[in-house]
């Protein structure tokens, strides 16, 4: 089994899917992201120190390395990353028909309905936006709110990061941004915003300099977007929060329908009847319900993408069953009436026949 896990989380993104592999059997071959070195150092020694190389080994290197690890004929692979780098895998791994799981992302929505305790609601969005500065697969990626809150939720997010950041710049809490190359991605799309007439929020609770040098980025909140802006059209995996307001469940569910399936999706609310609409009526990879991305660690339950989020799943028996192949066996017994149904065929086959059509 080929593993290729991510830098965003490397511990956790690797070891949960190895242990899967490992669990079911599997001889398995681990490459981590070149974006976390000293990570992908340390696995490599720990696993030579605690396994034989044919039960677990550790490959580094840069994307090369990467494209030439996704090409072996693997039994299973599993690739946890960007939707656009999955569909690369994904060929790759069809010239070998080597059968895949694919983690991939998007843009989860998370969806505040006119029921829900908004206090509470923001408070998990918050937290579940900016866990990571926002470099997290089912991060809700845009917030739905109803027609005329935009400005009262934007002013109640402000405050609940700022109980959870009141300091930036030296705070271990608040990571900064993996690459120069994503952070100036991410400035991109916050001044295209702006220049298009976007209300662009920085949270800045200390009012620190940041510095030229830091690849801190601060918690953005953004509101009226244009549909046609990168912000609204692209996975923005950073800690910059889209607010846009929605008329009636039914805008909501057409704004979610009208994008890629994402791999996660929020709703908060008390109402029943709209949330059975929400989990009926939209498709997602997972739902969490009253919270941020708690689905993600309930071991009875898959974790898994849909089409440009992802395919295949795992987690609890759903990894096992995924690193595993399921292989019948049937063994015939001596006293078998098989030979009565082969030809050539007569009396006493037409009566046996009979028979069954009877008892069946």
């Amino acid at each position: 089994v080929g593993i290729v896990s991510p830098w965003n989380y490397p511990f956790q993104l690797t070891v949960a899917p190895v242990t899967a592999a490992l669990a079911a059997g599997n001889r398995v071959l681990i490459k981590p992201s070149e974006l976390t070195p000293a990570f992908s150092a340390l696995l490599a020694k720990l696993v030579v120190e605690h396994f034989a190389a044919d039960e677990l080994s550790v490959i580094t290197g840069d994307a090369e390395m990467g494209k030439a690890f996704v090409s072996m004929p693997f039994d299973h692979l599993l690739f946890t990353g960007s939707t656009s780098v999955g569909r690369q895998v994904a060929i790759a791994a069809a010239a070998n028909l080597t059968p895949v799981t694919l983690e991939l992302g998007g843009k989860s929505p998370a969806i505040f309905d006119p029921s829900c305790d908004l206090d509470a609601a923001v408070a998990s969005i918050a937290y579940g936006k900016l866990l990571n500065a926002g470099q997290t697969c089912i991060a809700p990626d845009y917030l739905l709110v109803p027609k005329g809150q935009a400005g009262t939720v934007a002013a109640k997010l402000a405050t609940a990061i700022a109980k959870l950041y009141p300091t930036l710049r030296d705070n271990p809490d608040y990571t900064a941004i993996i690459s120069d190359r994503h952070h100036q991605r991410l400035r991109d799309m916050v001044t295209e915003a702006r220049d298009a007439g976007a209300d662009v929020t920085e949270i800045n609770p200390a009012g620190e300099e940041l510095g030229a040098t830091s690849r801190k980025l601060l918690p953005t909140l953004v509101r009226n977007a244009g549909a046609n802006l990168r912000l609204m059209r692209e996975e923005i995996f950073g800690p910059v929060l889209p607010i846009v307001e929605y008329a009636g469940i039914d805008e909501a569910i057409d704004h979610v329908n009208g994008a890629d399936r994402p791999l996660a999706l929020y709703w908060f609310g008390r109402d029943r009847g709209n949330r059975q609409r929400i989990l009926h009526e939209t498709v997602a990879g997972g739902v969490t319900i009253n919270d941020c991305m708690l689905h993600l660690v309930q071991e009875n339950q898959p974790f898994g993408g849909v089409g440009a989020s992802g395919m295949g799943a795992y987690h609890g028996e759903w990894g096992f069953r995924t690193f595993s192949k399921e292989k019948p066996v049937f063994l015939q017994s001596r006293l078998s009436a098989g030979a009565m149904l082969r030809p050539p065929y007569g009396k006493t086959f037409e009566r046996l026949f009979s028979l069954l059509r009877h008892i069946t």
